[in-house]
């Protein structure tokens, strides 16, 4: 068929058919190697095509280009693939839509890449009209399987609806697509359904709480629902997903169970849900789902406190709610999302709904708790579906990004890249088609860092992350920052790298210096804080090119010692081994010559006889003092990890900075002693290898240190303003506050309260707290040492001392 196709040049296909025949390249523009002549039917002659004046993608319908870019895509990856089939629009001379269907075949040469599509496309628009498709059908398996009703409401209009939900209400499909979802609730409902749905559509996220409504059913029954409203992109266009679930039984059972003595029913008993009774804070009843949940039997249930069914940090929290609830009598349904615990010590997350009833002549709470195990899978597995699809929209429609897709080999072959490419001169033909690699792109300066920074990642098994340099098609040199993560086949072995980058050319430049003697003054206006005034300026320093790592060093005017003051892009143990040089040491003399010094960081390390910091991986090393009065008050030691030599344009920026900012750090030679003071206390405070912060009486941070920043990961900026509350496990949130509580009030002094950093991490510390001032306001001053180390008292006195 396809040697008739091609060789035949279609002559089998009647002029009068819906289908004609194609043939065209997968490359820029898909351009047309032969069509059959009932093409004429659409407006369009063989020549148009033949001769290169038009090209396939020119009678693509413009909003389904991103999709058939995306089924591309998918064949890309899939090797084994013989066929593309698709639906999608085309525009005939005039401007007509015409739905068709393609069915093609593929050739691949022996690289497995795809040299032309071969196929039929079919005529389906009068098809379309009587019968409604889910497009590419991604969501057939979550969504026509499920036990809820789905629902795609776009311009208030039902788009698409799933077989439960004409189950549930007795219509078939073609009966409701179309029509508007409001037309099947009751009129007392239809303001609270049109309301989430235009926040959803607005906020465009989806809506944190459920409603519970009613809907009308073909006969004009009504049943009970609990409506989720999710906001999605369905054929390119802002929609909502509608997931409908019947709760008729569990309102049913929740009726039985209040107005009735029949508790022990067979619709409790054998029920989807888990119902229990709870009277006095003990369980009273429990059916078989909650026993075979919980894996507690029956006997082993019965008369156990209700608050040890949940994890720790739940139990006080149920407590407290059903004392108020039972206090104020409260008689409205009541819900919360926990965690249940089970026998063998598993989570479950749960949905409670609580209502008081009479049990036995006694008050008494019926709890109806839902298992949200399979709706959490389900919605994971829809988002991922529905992010994947947004993130290949987003890229490949216009972006500044570049997507592409890499072969594990030598010069990174490319299977895809994205047509955007052309904002730096190539087309995606020249990739595709083999006559250029990725490699043949990178500056040649960086392809070696290039390439160790792969072979790093791999051994490692993280993904990419870096910046470079490349050519564009005219030669010119431009910055670009990739990420990039690996797919590996069945046996581990990398399949394909999927990857992005992006321009950032413009933010590397800091070429033009006459910006920065004019806002240099502006910008280092040095306040009382001198501390933000050094870590300013350093981060100032570090956007010229190239550098991007560096300490700031100023000179003890009796001493004559180096003390680190700030530093960015070191690691801890670096900074650790350098935040003092004495005056008489090699590396002190070093960086006091009085002039500014270009060298390897090896060369420097090597006078360094007593330490050997070699791991850091510091190459072109910039040492540039600060003076005033011919006097060197301050020593900026700046560095790269990546290139071996800082060129002139950067040692011109970096001279530059040093100069206009001598009267500023002569601004702070001559404070007063007691401001100096209060600064040198500050830098103690930030040379301790303790954790030390500030927390205000309302539980807020205001202050912490390097350290700190450093064990806990997070930057200072994160920390500040955050509660102390969302330092430690959720579980112990309420611990925790009641820990605090104590502080204040003068109950307790020490805590051997674990944190948990931003990566999960337990950190194991024994603090110390004391209340004093902090910047005239009441405050807790907080200092903990990790491991079980006992904090010294000296540290502690030290800390406390400062303001």
């Amino acid at each position: 068929m396809r040697s008739n196709l091609k060789n035949n040049k279609h002559k089998w296909i009647n002029k009068l058919s819906h289908v004609f025949a194609i043939s065209w390249k997968p490359t820029a523009n898909w351009p047309v190697e032969s069509v059959s002549g009932n093409i004429e039917q659409y407006g369009y002659s063989m020549e148009d095509f033949l001769s290169g004046k038009m090209t396939y993608r020119d009678i693509i319908f413009h909003e389904d280009i991103d999709k058939i870019n995306s089924a591309l895509l998918d064949i890309i990856k899939d090797e084994d693939e013989e066929s593309f089939n698709l639906e999608y629009r085309i525009t005939s001379s005039s401007g007509e839509l015409h739905w068709v269907a393609e069915r093609s075949f593929l050739t691949r040469d022996k690289k497995g890449n795809i040299v032309d599509i071969q196929g039929l496309i079919f005529d389906i628009t009068e098809y379309k009209k009587i019968d409604f498709r889910m497009t590419e059908g991604e969501y057939s398996t979550l969504v026509e399987k499920g036990n809820e009703g789905i629902v795609i409401v776009q311009d208030e209009e039902l788009k698409f609806v799933n077989n439960k939900f004409c189950e549930l209400l007795d219509y078939e499909k073609n009966e409701l697509i179309g029509g508007q979802i409001l037309d099947h609730v009751p009129v007392e409902y239809k303001r609270v359904i049109s309301k989430r749905y235009m926040k959803t559509l607005t906020d465009k996220m989806n809506v944190q709480r459920n409603s519970e409504v009613e809907f009308l059913t073909k006969n004009e029954n009504t049943f009970s629902a609990e409506v989720s409203f999710s906001y999605i992109h369905y054929e390119l266009k802002p929609a909502v997903v509608m997931t409908i679930r019947d709760i008729s039984e569990r309102k049913h059972a929740e009726i039985e169970l209040r107005d009735s003595e029949k508790k022990y029913s067979t619709l409790v008993e054998k029920g989807n849900y888990m119902i229990v009774i709870v009277q006095d804070g003990n369980l009273a009843f429990s059916n078989q789902k909650f026993n075979s949940v919980t894996g507690y039997e029956k006997e082993e249930s019965i008369g156990k406190p209700f608050s040890k069914f949940f994890s720790r940090g739940y139990r006080m929290l149920i407590g407290e709610r059903f004392k108020g609830d039972m206090a104020k009598n409260w008689t409205a349904p009541r819900k919360y999302t926990v965690e249940l615990f089970t026998k063998k010590s598993t989570k479950v997350d749960c949905e409670l709904n609580l209502s008081i009833i009479e049990h036995e002549g006694k008050p008494a709470y019926m709890v109806i708790i839902r298992d949200l195990r399979e709706q959490k899978e389900k919605e994971r597995q829809l988002n991922e579906i529905l992010g994947m699809q947004a993130l290949l929209i987003d890229v490949v429609n216009d972006s500044p990004s570049i997507i592409f897709i890499w072969r594990p080999e030598e010069n990174w072959p490319v299977e895809f890249v994205s047509d955007n490419i052309s904002q730096l001169g190539y087309s995606a033909e020249d990739f595709v088609s083999g006559r250029m690699s990725y490699g043949d792109l990178v500056h040649p300066s960086d392809i070696e860092n290039l390439k160790g920074e792969v072979r790093r990642s791999i051994q490692e098994s993280k993904n990419v992350s870096y910046e470079y340099r490349i050519f564009t098609k005219s030669g010119e040199v431009r910055w670009v920052d990739e990420k990039a993560n690996y797919k590996y086949d069945e046996k581990g072995n990398i399949e394909y790298i999927q990857g992005i980058i992006v321009d950032i050319t413009d933010r590397k430049k800091v070429n033009d210096f006459i910006r920065i003697e004019a806002e240099i003054g502006d910008f280092f206006v040095p306040a009382g804080d001198m501390k933000s005034f050094f870590e300013q300026f350093l981060d100032f320093t570090l956007q010229i090119n190239t550098i991007d790592c560096g300490a700031l060093y100023i000179i003890d005017e009796q001493s004559e010692d180096l003390i680190l003051v700030a530093h960015k892009g070191l690691s801890n143990n670096f900074v650790k081994s350098t935040r003092h040089y004495g005056s008489n040491s090699i590396i002190g003399k070093l960086l006091t010559t009085g002039y500014p010094i270009y060298k390897l960081y090896s060369e420097i390390n090597a006078l360094n006889k007593d330490k050997d910091l070699s791991y850091e991986g510091l190459k072109a090393t910039a040492i540039v003092p600060i003076k005033n009065d011919n006097r060197i008050v301050a020593v900026l030691l700046l560095a790269s990890h990546d290139v071996f030599e800082m060129p002139s344009d950067v040692r011109s920026s970096v001279e530059t900075v040093s100069m206009q900012a001598e009267e500023f750090f002569a601004s702070f030679q001559g404070r007063p002693k007691i401001e100096k003071t209060t600064d040198n206390s500050q830098y103690l405070i930030e040379s301790l290898n303790d954790l030390f912060y500030v927390v205000d009486l309302e539980g807020c941070i205001v202050y912490t240190n390097q350290y700190f920043s450093y064990v806990m990961g997070y930057a200072k900026d994160e920390l500040n303003g955050m509660s102390i509350l969302g330092l430690y496990q959720q579980n112990r949130a309420l611990e925790a506050a009641s820990i605090f509580s104590d502080i204040i009030n003068g109950k307790r002094t020490i805590s051997d309260m674990p944190m948990e950093s931003s990566n999960g991490k337990m950190v194991m510390l024994e603090t110390k707290f004391s209340k004093t001032k902090w910047n005239g306001k009441d405050v807790v001053v907080c200092l903990g040492r990790e491991s079980g180390s006992k904090v010294s008292n000296q540290n502690l006195n030290t800390a406390f001392s400062v303001r």
